[in-house]
């Protein structure tokens, strides 16, 4: 028979056992739940506010050549309109995949909102322009069957280079967008931001568009 010492010990280490496997557990639950925090469950790319969070702190230092490529997909509502929201997710997928697979160098690559992308790139502007060219590229490229029909996954693409003064990541990602709404009216890949588009980007009614304002 085993003795009061012997079963007192078994009861500890078994307590011991189960409380090493509930920690973990924890462990593995906050880390899954961090990750969906910040990662879209369509694409599985990081998601605005990991793009926001990633943008600001690159921003804070004021040193760093940070450059933004805001990229907004190409006759995506008509897709939508005339194959369903469905078809619409396959195409974002699609476009996830061919942005990931490009391993672009010092880039952080994430689904802003809706059909929009957003290239953060930590490595000169030069680099963060490359970048930009490379995704166009692939986009241009890729496809999506849908229906028996082969939908291409083209995007107009905005730059917009920080200054270093006082830029925010908001207004860092208002230019990006001026320059991409230029670069759509204008029927080109990608544009990079200018003092002068402003002005351009003036809707029917007067009003700038304001999203990241």
């Amino acid at each position: 028979m085993l003795g009061h010492t012997e079963i007192l010990l078994g009861t500890t280490t078994a307590s011991c056992f189960a409380l090493i496997w509930r920690c973990a557990r924890l462990r593995a639950d906050l880390a899954t739940a961090q990750h969906d925090a910040n990662h879209d469950p369509l694409t599985g790319l990081p998601n605005r506010r990991a793009l926001l969070a990633h943008l600001r702190a690159l921003l804070a230092d004021r040193t760093r050549p940070v450059t933004v490529a805001l990229l907004d997909l190409n006759r995506f509502k008509d897709i939508n309109d005339e194959h369903g929201h469905s078809a619409g997710d396959a195409v974002l997928r699609r476009v996830a995949q061919a942005l990931a697979a490009l391993d672009l160098p010092a880039a952080y690559v994430g689904r802003l909102s809706g059909d929009e992308f957003l290239i953060i790139t930590d490595g000169g502007c030069r680099q963060g322009r490359a970048n930009a060219q490379a995704a166009a590229r692939a986009l241009a490229a890729a496809t999506v069957t849908l229906d028996g029909t082969a939908v291409g996954c083209a995007a107009s693409v905005g730059v917009a280079i920080a200054d270093h003064n006082d830029t925010t990541a908001e207004q860092l990602l208002h230019r990006a967008d001026t320059a991409m709404y230029c670069a759509k009216r204008e029927g080109v890949a990608v544009m990079e931001h200018r003092p002068f588009m402003e002005a351009k980007t003036l809707t029917a009614n007067g009003s700038q568009r304001r999203r990241f304002r």
